[in-house]
């Protein structure tokens, strides 16, 4: 129970002063990672040690990095708890004054436990007498409300302690689900977060005060993660908490449904049928959301890397995510990879597996690239649907606002190159919302390319030679589209010269998903180059590229 004399003589400038060193020890803790993974795991892997011990150094490395996310979230949390402390008893402190300058004009004399009574030297009235007792209850009310106040910050402090892990959930899981009880504890007002264009939402995030970041970073990661517009360490952070809370959430429900399926008997064997089909469902999403993770290492499978971003998940449905290799906020050349048929969680993986090795071609060492894996519309799943060309309409839109995105939160010191690479279904997305103007990238690669609903390079927005196009021998997708996504003019598709596309070379690569081999590199090259701006390099089949370096 907190006192009248502790509530009337409180210094809050030191809690002020604890809730800001907090702030910094989380920031500290989120570059721990990165300064780990610069100074640490890149020399480790530079010198080519391999191996069991390799093996368990670099686990080790994984797991301290995952501890530092955690404690960074966890730390970020304990500001706002103090900050919203120190508000609600600075106001109790400051009625308790008004109370104690009321009584004294009154003549009347206040104990420190409370009690309010007339002066001994003056003469008791009844009127002196009600006004005490009514006094004596507001103090009582202001020191519950104070009391009140330093408990649940005290209860909140330690659920963010580091020996407070709540029972089968890991702690990347438990920082997730503290986000909830710190934007309740801490008023954090979700609704203020803009739903507009990601110029609206650079705009309030510049905005910000360090504070009010620091609120909306440990109460609303789930909504922060899903905001095109942010910096990528903003939604990268809240995103891996979203990714944890899923993988939680998946985890107990297999429990339950393993647990129901297990006391099915013959009586109900409808029933069991039931249960082994949200098993294996669950099954399945659990493990999507674990290759997701994997995806994320910070040394996958003992290889360099470059840091990765988790900017979008949803892990409804058949899921959706977006992955970065390398930081899109400060690179000079970013590539956007649009996949097809069958993009969804479980084959993220793939995807970011392309773009670490479209990224290593590049020869990036400083950070001057940054790859991103983009799945982040729902994909046709099956060739039949693949002919419904509403999954593009839908998802082009979804591009154009993620790439907008990436302008909006890019550092305006430097040069923003972007490229945008479709494969198969995803060139008709990138063309979707390229020819509504709708795609700021400045160059387009469209890559075993059924099609993408126009009939000429130049209806796709960008400036002349900045459309390229790749077909390797024994792809049957580009022939096979041109009866569907080439109209108005059917029979000429994106590989066709008449389309007015620089056609790369491919050598090496054969059918419909070999263009990112690295041991036939020569596709890979060409875009490469392409991504870097060095058009020079780049090897055509036919079509004129734009001069010199972007």
């Amino acid at each position: 129970m907190v006192t009248l004399p502790a509530l009337r003589d409180a210094q809050f400038n030191r809690w002020e002063s604890a809730a800001d060193e907090w702030a910094r020890l989380s920031t500290a803790l989120d570059q721990g990672g990165s300064t780990a993974a610069s100074t640490v795991a890149g020399p480790l892997l530079a010198t080519g040690w391999a191996g069991a011990d390799a093996d368990a150094a670099f686990r080790q490395l994984e797991a301290q990095d995952t501890a530092l996310r955690a404690a960074a979230q966890e730390a970020c949390g304990v500001a706002p708890l103090v900050e919203a402390a120190v508000s609600e008893l600075r106001s109790a402190q400051a009625v308790l004054t008004a109370l104690l300058a009321e009584a004294a004009q009154g003549g009347l004399a206040v104990g420190d436990d409370g009690a309010v009574r007339a002066r001994a030297c003056e003469p008791a009235h009844s009127a002196d007498a009600e006004h005490a007792a009514r006094i004596s209850a507001d103090i009582a009310a202001v020191l519950v409300r104070a009391s009140e106040a330093d408990e649940l910050l005290g209860d909140g402090v330690r659920r963010l302690a580091a020996d407070s892990v709540r029972p089968g959930l890991d702690a990347m899981a438990d920082a997730a689900a503290d986000s909830a009880m710190v934007a309740a504890l801490a008023s954090v007002d979700a609704s203020a977060i803009p739903k507009g264009g990601p110029q609206e939402v650079a705009a309030w995030w510049a905005g910000l005060s360090e504070r009010d970041r620091r609120r909306y970073l440990a109460g609303c990661p789930e909504a922060l993660g899903a905001l095109d517009g942010l910096p990528a360490h903003v939604r990268d952070r809240a995103n891996r908490l979203v990714l944890a809370a899923a993988e939680a959430g998946l985890g107990e429900r297999l429990a339950a449904e393993r647990a129901k399926l297990d006391a099915v008997t013959g009586g109900t064997r409808g029933a069991g049928v039931a249960f082994i089909q949200a098993v294996g469902d669950l099954e399945t999403r659990l493990a999507a959301v674990r290759g997701l993770r994997a995806s994320l290492d910070l040394i996958p499978d003992g290889k360099a890397a470059p840091p990765a971003y988790l900017l979008a998940l949803s892990p409804d449905g058949d899921g959706t995510a977006v992955v970065a290799l390398g930081d899109p906020d400060r690179a000079r050349h970013t590539a956007v990879f649009v996949p097809g048929k069958g993009a969804d969680l479980a084959n993220v993986p793939r995807d970011v597996e392309r773009m670490r090795a479209l990224w290593s071609r590049t020869g990036s060492t400083d950070g001057d690239v940054a790859a991103i894996a983009w799945t982040g519309y729902d994909a046709p799943n099956t060739l039949q649907r693949a002919l419904d060309p509403d999954y593009a309409r839908t998802g082009a839109p979804k591009l154009g606002r993620f790439v907008d995105g990436l302008r909006a939160a890019h550092d305006a010191t430097e040069p923003d190159h972007v490229t945008v690479i479709g494969h198969s279904y995803g060139s008709l997305v990138a063309g979707e919302a390229a020819k509504r103007g709708g795609l700021a990238a400045d160059d387009i690669v469209a890559v075993g390319s059924p099609g993408m609903h126009v009939h000429n390079a130049s209806q796709l927005g960008t400036a002349p030679g900045h459309v390229w196009v790749a077909r390797a021998p024994g792809d049957p997708i580009p022939e096979l589209g041109k009866a569907t996504y080439t109209l108005p003019i059917a029979g000429v598709g994106p590989d066709d010269r008449a389309f007015g596309a620089n056609r790369i070379t491919t050598d090496g690569s054969h059918g419909h998903s070999e263009y990112w081999r690295t041991d036939h590199p020569d596709s890979l090259d060409n875009q490469a180059a392409i991504v870097k701006g060095e058009y020079d390099r780049v090897h055509l089949m036919w079509g004129t590229p734009p001069p010199g370096r972007e």
